[in-house]
């Protein structure tokens, strides 16, 4: 990568993780989580979006280098992660308009007035500008001492340099505003400011945001355009990316959109620069595999690795290794990472509960080895299962379904949801690998239980679907959204009524509609999918959209008669709704009856999963995990 000698193709991006102090002080736990990614192969680390000023931060957490107390505990992470064998750069970033008073406890600026959230910025002015541009060299020259191996200048997401960039944020009527010249030379001086810092050899990379997905934002015409006007500055390579915080679902693509979600765009960069520098590619690559299937047609030099090392942090080492199935998936979910990011919490992930607690040691074997059984093989049970075997206890795992995988292969009938599938499978791979006896089509009672006397005994059976009291809501009238994801019904052309708009019932309609059904939702609160993760959200309301379906929401059911239901509307309005089926997707209640039945036997028995009160898999394998680890 220009001066910079990497051992593989791979990058680990910028992710914030809160994991700093308050200060922007690099911690133990900040250290181990980066150090855990360059054990597992990773060729070139990014520092999670590090901030250059006071007034650019935009989490609580977030890493800094906007001061020179800082350098002991950078020089920390750098060494750690050397000392693995991987490269690491830091990204430059200000945070202009994406911030908030109650972050930075100072006034916004961006280059235009606007509104964030609750606060109004300020425009820029020139000694405002010239501030921030002392601020990136200032940054840069720390890194350099530091020992990272690289800058990154973020130009992208909708920080700052992107808010002059893009017509969206930038009103100027001056040099820095208008055409596209006058548009990109914000980001033209700051790569100018930090090459005089750290002189001709340093390496700088260049994250630029490419588009925006909002009505009156930077077309991909204009970012090709301005990566050619970039391409002139002395910079060592291209991250290219595309989003910002109102189209964030581009930022960290969920599973609903496809892997690869920005390669294209990467591409069109490399081929309007002439390849002139190495164009880094971007957006929910999960593995080795597509990665090279990107390098090898030529549309980028490297690929970011972003949540799939959250996933697996020895992915590459894996994969050199012909492990490839050994290498746990990510699933796009975005309820770990993102979603916890989004409430200003720390990160996690959803199926490896190591991430951020790299630093705590691994739990080690038991004492005492034990019988453990686990009734359930969903999420919860397998993981148990894995936990408690690398534990060193002995684990009988009863399933009364003939496939393990719990309620994961119905989630993964939907729509854009297919990959699901994997997860359920490596989770049963990990599980006999690691010594697991695995009894399929056997339903657990208590006298079966006590016949095999176990030391401890784990409930992870799940949830069972809530009916709700609706007058004339008669058991032949209704299907569950679990039995049309098994194809019990409706046949194609009916018009159904899904009561329910949370996540289980739009997926529903989306499978209806896909099969050829017409399908109405019906939900109590004032909006959709309300019960996941925003960008998640945004682009189940796009496939809502996209696929025709209607919506009723704020609105209850008030009775289902022969043929119809009878609607309660805003202003208790009564609506007749024709439809010849109803599918209930009215949530999940923890099914407790085997809990009940087990009391008074003389052995601990612990719930996980659903049946304990989770509605997630994330809930499921961090319940499962911290239940097993006290084995």
């Amino acid at each position: 990568m220009g001066r910079l000698e990497l051992r593989n193709r791979i990058v680990f991006p910028a992710m914030v993780t809160n994991y700093c102090s308050t200060r922007g002080e690099v911690t133990d736990r900040l250290v181990a989580y980066h150090q855990e990614r360059a054990k597992g192969g990773a060729g070139l680390l990014i520092t999670e979006a590090t901030y250059i000023s006071p007034d650019g931060k935009s989490f609580p957490h977030q890493l800094g280098i906007d001061d020179d107390g800082l350098l002991p505990g950078l020089r920390r992470l750098v060494e750690s992660v050397h000392a693995a064998g991987a490269r690491i750069a830091v990204q430059l970033c200000h945070a202009g308009r994406q911030t908030s008073r109650a972050v930075t406890g100072l006034p916004l600026i961006s280059p235009s007035v606007t509104r964030f959230g609750n606060d109004e910025t300020s425009a820029m002015r020139q000694e405002d500008i010239d501030r921030v541009l002392r601020d990136y060299a200032g940054a840069a020259l720390r890194a350099q001492k530091a020992g990272f191996d690289a800058v990154e200048l973020h130009a992208g997401n909708g920080y700052l340099p992107q808010q002059f960039l893009s017509p969206f944020t930038n009103a100027r009527q001056d040099g820095y505003g208008g055409s596209l010249e006058n548009r990109v030379r914000f980001t033209v001086e700051a790569i100018r400011a930090v090459r005089a810092a750290v002189g001709p050899d340093f390496p700088i990379i260049l994250r630029l945001g490419v588009a925006e997905p909002v009505s009156g934002g930077l077309t991909l015409e204009d970012g090709v355009a301005a990566a050619r006007i970039l391409a002139r500055e002395d910079i060592d390579a291209f991250d290219v990316t595309a989003g910002m915080r109102e189209g964030g679902m581009w930022v960290t693509p969920p599973l609903a959109l496809p892997r690869g979600t920005h390669i294209e765009k990467a591409a069109a960069v490399r081929q309007a620069i002439q390849a002139s520098r190495p164009v880094i590619g971007i957006g929910r690559i999960t593995s080795a595999s597509l990665a090279d299937s990107f390098i090898t047609a030529g549309k980028v030099d490297f690929v970011v690795m972003g949540r799939a090392l959250l996933a697996d942090p020895e992915l590459p080492l894996k994969t050199l290794q012909g492990r490839e199935e050994d290498i746990r998936p990510c699933i796009g979910c975005n309820e770990g990472c993102i979603g916890r990011l989004s409430r200003g919490l720390d990160i996690c992930c959803a199926v490896n509960p190591r991430v951020g607690n790299e630093y705590r040691p691994l739990s080690r074997r038991a004492a005492i080895p034990r019988h453990v059984l686990i009734v359930g093989a969903g999420p919860a049970g397998l993981v148990a299962a894995c936990t408690a075997l690398r534990r060193g206890h002995r684990v009988t795992v009863l399933e009364k379904e003939a496939a393990c995988g719990g309620k994961i292969p119905l989630a993964a009938r939907p729509p854009f949801k297919e990959e699901l599938a994997g997860y359920a499978a490596w989770l049963e791979r990990q599980a006999r690998d690691l010594g697991a006896d695995l009894r399929c089509s056997t339903k657990a009672t208590p006298s079966l239980i006590a016949e095999l006397a176990p030391d401890v005994v784990l409930l992870a059976v799940g949830a069972e679907p809530v009916i709700p009291p609706i007058p004339g809501l008669a058991p032949e009238r209704f299907l569950l959204a679990e039995q049309v994801l098994q194809q019990q019904g409706p046949a194609p052309g009916q018009d159904v009524l899904i009561i329910g708009g949370g996540l289980v019932g739009c997926e529903t309609a989306l499978f209806l509609a896909k099969n050829g059904c017409h399908p109405l939702v019906a939900e109590m609160r004032e909006d959709l999918c309300m019960d996941i993760e925003p960008r998640s959200r945004a682009v189940m309301l796009l496939h809502l959209k996209e696929y025709g379906i209607r919506a009723l929401t704020s609105c209850r059911v008030a009775h289902i008669g022969e043929g119809e239901a009878i609607l309660c509307t805003p202003g208790h309005a009564e609506e007749h709704l024709p439809c010849s089926c109803i599918v209930l997707a009215t949530g999940y209640r923890p099914r407790t009856a085997l809990a009940e039945a087990l009391r008074g036997m003389d052995m601990p028995v612990y719930g996980i999963g659903d049946c304990h009160g989770g509605t997630r898999i994330c809930d499921a394998v961090w319940q499962a995990t911290a239940t097993a680890e006290t084995i």
